[in-house]
């Protein structure tokens, strides 16, 4: 029961409502499970629709954070190959390098390599103008659409010009036909190959000289690889595993891990002497999760 009040903005509060009346000379609301209070149907003064009960938050747990007696620790093994059973992602694969995909278009295009090349600048050209009026381009040939975007962490509540013009860019939104397209027949992968809780690289730099892109040779140096998932942060987390391999996934070496005190950095020795040509890190954790970075790396030698 509620006392009523002339600044009262309550829905419920109506001069036709069975549940607002005058008790002990003081007006009143009433609430269910008050005496006297009359349950109201929906189009009856007074009413008001029930709140819709708010979702429940779910906390997320991992396993690191569950602190399990020794007895129980086989739980943590169970647990984790039942969430790789369900875990899948669409295969991950070497980047096509500019010449080959220039090459790939012209013979897809029936023009010659420079015509391509020519289309490609100007298209571009094109886009960034239109992007730096804010001027959008509705579907192209139902392939794509061009989308001005502008958005940011800006310094203050009144950013000047140039703050708000570092922000300025373009998006490139595929139209839905294509993207239908994409999901035909794409390669996917279990988690228990190469998923979401594999090792994922961010940057790989030979040292000394602290090269991008790079992967060094020989007794001495190292390649630092940073990244995330490298390992579990317990302390005593067994380390993951590196090699390099080709274009075709085949391996040409192994790669001994020299350091790895954190989930996201690792150091590797040179590769042996002698190894060359163009390769590609794989990564494969104590669980067997591997990755392959899809940067080419090059040798970087004394």
């Amino acid at each position: 029961m509620i006392y009523l009040r002339f600044d009262m903005n309550d829905p419920r509060v109506v001069m036709d409502s069975p549940n607002v009346r005058l008790i002990d000379g003081r007006g009143v609301l009433l609430e269910p499970g008050d005496n006297l209070y009359t349950q109201l149907a929906p189009g009856t003064p007074g009413y008001q629709a029930p709140l819709s009960p708010k979702p429940k938050r779910h906390t997320t747990l991992s396993l690191a954070s569950l602190n399990l007696p020794n007895p129980m620790q086989p739980f943590r093994y169970i647990v984790q190959l039942i969430s790789t059973l369900f875990t899948s992602r669409p295969a991950a694969r070497p980047a096509m390098e500019e010449g080959e995909y220039l090459d790939t278009l012209a013979t897809r295009s029936q023009l010659t390599r420079p015509q391509v090349e020519k289309l490609i600048t100007e298209m571009s050209s094109l886009h960034v103008e239109l992007a730096r009026q804010t001027i959008p381009v509705d579907f192209i040939l139902r392939r794509y659409r061009i989308q001005p975007t502008c958005g940011g962490r800006l310094s203050g509540p009144d950013p000047s010009d140039t703050e708000v013009r570092d922000t300025l860019g373009y998006s490139v939104i595929v139209h839905p036909d294509e993207i239908d397209k994409v999901r035909v027949d794409c390669p996917v992968e279990k988690a228990g190959e190469a998923a979401q809780n594999a090792p994922k690289v961010t940057s790989v730099r030979a040292r000394p000289g602290n090269v991008a892109n790079k992967y060094a040779v020989g007794p001495g140096r190292t390649t630092e690889v940073n990244g995330t998932n490298f390992r579990d942060r317990s302390t005593n987390a067994p380390w993951p595993t590196a090699c390099l391999i080709d274009a075709a996934g085949a391996l040409v070496t192994a790669v001994d891990v020299a350091d790895c005190t954190g989930p996201t950095r690792l150091i590797l020795s040179g590769a042996p002497v002698g190894t060359t040509g163009t390769l590609y890190l794989k990564l494969v954790d104590a669980d067997g999760h591997f990755s392959v970075w899809d940067q080419e790396l090059t040798p970087h030698a004394a």
